[in-house]
């Protein structure tokens, strides 16, 4: 059996799909699974083990992916396509796979082999969605995404107890944006508590992490030991993070230490909220009314301060 996982999105898309891709191995165990996905996430996906191979799609001109997509088919021999995308991009594969390959599709969109009815945003979290596409072939067994994959050799190893903030967003998400002064006024508090700060995002990031760091001064620049393959492990060993909606989010509540995360409270954030144990959500109409008072008061719980 080869079967082909399709998964676009963004980062935090991408780490929320890994439960259903990890339940798709332990259900063909002896398969060759390959998924199509952006190159950037690539090098992220490098230690993934359930998957064989990992097929670049940027998503440019449709018809040089679906060139390329049934390149992948006939020359991998795919007997299954999992549209866990369904999207109107995957439709347009969905209609060419169908006519020009013997590959079965199992996807939401039309063209499929296996009729799924995808619940829309704001009815259910996106896994659980996952979890109903995949039992139309059977895979009754669905796991939340498990990460251990990413932990690496080289242990974080700070005297120190640390909070972790994720402050920032992507080029379109100011929206999402927690206000800067109110991360200043966290951050001094948790320092006055003798906690370290660890601002962690991009290089995009950095104008955000230097204004609470004027507020701030303790509080530390993470830039550098925040790349997604270190980031895992910064979060495993903190005591605290403290985060936007924004990829990252995904992967520190996936590793089950207190996160509180702050978000708008709209159709998306109920649909594609962290998972994890211990995933604290602080929500309002806008995030940017959410009152540092609120946030305190829930640290305090968490820490037993």
């Amino acid at each position: 059996m080869n079967i082909l996982v399709i998964k676009h999105g963004s980062l935090g898309d991408i780490f929320l799909s890994v439960g259903a891709i990890q339940s798709i191995r332990q259900h063909y165990p002896d398969a060759r699974l390959f998924l199509l996905t952006q190159s950037n996430y690539k090098n992220i996906l490098n230690k993934f083990t359930e998957v064989d191979t990992i097929l670049e799609d940027n998503r440019g001109l449709i018809i040089l992916s679906i060139s390329k997509i049934l390149g992948f088919v006939n020359k991998h021999q795919i007997n299954l396509i999992i549209d866990l995308q369904n999207s109107s991009r995957t439709q347009f594969y969905n209609f060419f796979i169908k006519y020009f390959t013997k590959a079965k599709i199992l996807s939401a969109r039309k063209f499929s082999t296996y009729a799924y009815n995808q619940k829309p945003l704001g009815l259910q979290h996106i896994t659980e969605n996952h979890k109903d596409q995949l039992s139309k072939i059977g895979i009754n067994h669905y796991q939340i995404s498990n990460l251990n994959w990413m932990i690496k050799e080289n242990k974080v190893n700070e005297k120190k107890p640390y909070v972790i903030f994720i402050p920032g967003a992507s080029k379109t998400g100011d929206y999402k944006k927690w206000p800067i002064n109110n991360y200043g006024v966290i951050a001094n508090y948790l320092a006055d508590k003798n906690y370290d700060i660890y601002l962690t995002g991009s290089k995009l990031d950095e104008d955000v992490i230097n204004e609470i760091i004027k507020i701030c001064p303790v509080a530390k620049n993470k830039i550098e030991e925040s790349k997604i393959d270190d980031f895992y492990d910064l979060c495993l060993n903190s005591s605290l993070i403290i985060s936007n909606d924004t990829g990252p989010a995904h992967i520190a509540g996936l590793t089950n230490q207190h996160l509180i995360w702050l978000a708008n409270d709209n159709k998306i954030s109920f649909s594609c909220h962290p998972l994890g144990k211990n995933v604290h959500r602080i929500k309002s109409k806008s995030v940017k009314d959410i009152h540092p008072n609120q946030v305190i008061q829930k640290i305090d719980y968490i820490l037993n301060i």
